[in-house]
């Protein structure tokens, strides 16, 4: 079982990861849209990572990771940090949504979207991360997709 959970918690971004990536570089490619797309996925990225950056450093819950309040070992990789917001959680949402915001691969966009939720699940099962962390995580990097969807569509 803990074999399935650090496969879930670490494994699954590189599956998120590696799939929209080349959903996305093969819509690029095909349609010859990289001066229009790309930018919108690369700003939204780097919007969602800055907003997360400042807002860790406004909101940081005074409560350890998991494992160390409870005295194991981590079930999965993680940064010495306090864990607000879930990088894990930020990133994957970023890619999902340009995925669907910026190809035809919705569906497979969605599919990748529950991928981050089992993620993001996982991660608090390893005891890495509380519910708050990877919820923030997910709203944060919505925050910018969404954004640059909008600036996108203007």
């Amino acid at each position: 079982m803990d074999a399935l959970i650090r496969f879930a918690a670490d494994g699954l971004l590189v599956v998120i990861i590696m799939a929209a990536g080349v959903l996305g570089v093969w819509h690029v490619w095909r349609t010859r849209a990289i001066a229009i797309k790309v930018p919108y996925a690369v700003m939204a990225g780097l919007t969602s990572l800055l907003i997360a950056k400042l807002t860790s450093l406004v909101i940081q819950p005074n409560v350890t990771r998991p494992y160390i309040e409870k005295g194991l070992q981590a079930g999965a990789s993680y940064i010495d940090n306090p864990g607000f917001p879930s990088d894990h959680a930020l990133l994957a949402t970023v890619v999902v949504v340009m995925l669907y915001a910026l190809t035809p691969y919705r569906k497979t966009a969605m599919v990748l979207g529950v991928l981050v939720i089992i993620m993001s699940i996982a991660r608090v099962m390893a005891l890495v991360h509380t519910p708050l962390d990877v919820t923030g995580g997910m709203i944060l990097g919505l925050t910018g997709a969404v954004w640059y969807r909008y600036v996108a569509k203007a």
